[in-house]
């Protein structure tokens, strides 16, 4: 075997060695938000969009990174029924853009951006979906113009993709201006004791007093 033949052998290895580094590096979307259970309607959505592709597509080619803002279930069980099966296909497809930064941000850079903050769904001039942030510590919120979303736990990190729980589905307001949140029964307030007019009580015993000694006076005239 050649000098040649050696090093272009190792050339090949050293090749396959980072091409399968790297694929075992690339996060996965969709695993990431299998592992705990309780994100199926959001897989559900990115799967049925084709955005879970997009996603792991653009995170192997971005230099700065993917931000993903996934509501859980509950969130998505709190809005009104057949909000999410009222949208058409590109609708669809704007939620799940707006759930989603193009740069990794960690919770410490929250307070670094400016508002507001343009999303995969467009830019930050009117109707094109921009968000809200504001950041107090490690608390963070979200606000679309329609509803104000919490910041919850971490469900991945790297350099290429942070993955957020947030505790409502962010709604942007250019499809859901009209929007009303669900409202809360509310609850029975408990019954009010009947208060007695002790004056009206002695009025009416009297006023009957009154009329009992008048139908028995009428009743002995009567008789005679």
């Amino acid at each position: 075997m050649t000098k040649l033949t050696v090093f272009s052998f190792s050339l090949v290895l050293i090749f396959l060695f980072h091409c399968s580094k790297t694929i075992a590096q690339t996060p996965d979307i969709l695993k990431i938000l299998d592992k705990p259970g309780e994100f199926t309607v959001f897989i559900r959505l990115l799967k049925s969009t084709g955005m879970s592709d997009q996603i792991n597509g653009e995170v192997q080619k971005s230099t700065t990174g993917y931000t993903v803002f996934a509501p859980n279930d509950k969130a998505f069980s709190d809005l009104r029924s057949g909000t999410i099966n009222s949208l058409t296909d590109l609708q669809k497809v704007q939620l799940i853009q707006f759930h989603i930064l193009a740069t990794g941000v960690t919770l410490s850079n929250f307070q670094t951006l400016s508002n507001p903050v343009p999303t995969q769904a467009g830019g930050t001039g009117k109707g094109e979906f921009p968000l809200n942030v504001t950041s107090s510590g490690k608390q963070v919120q979200l606000a679309t113009g329609v509803v104000k979303a919490t910041l919850g736990k971490t469900l991945y990190s790297d350099d290429n993709l942070v993955v957020y729980q947030v505790d409502k589905v962010l709604l942007p307001l250019d499809i859901f201006s009209g929007y009303e949140p669900t409202v809360s029964a509310p609850t029975e307030s408990p019954p009010v004791a009947t208060k007695v007019n002790e004056s009206g009580a002695v009025s009416l015993i009297l006023n009957g007093m009154w009329l009992y000694i008048g139908i028995a006076v009428n009743i002995a005239a009567f008789s005679l």
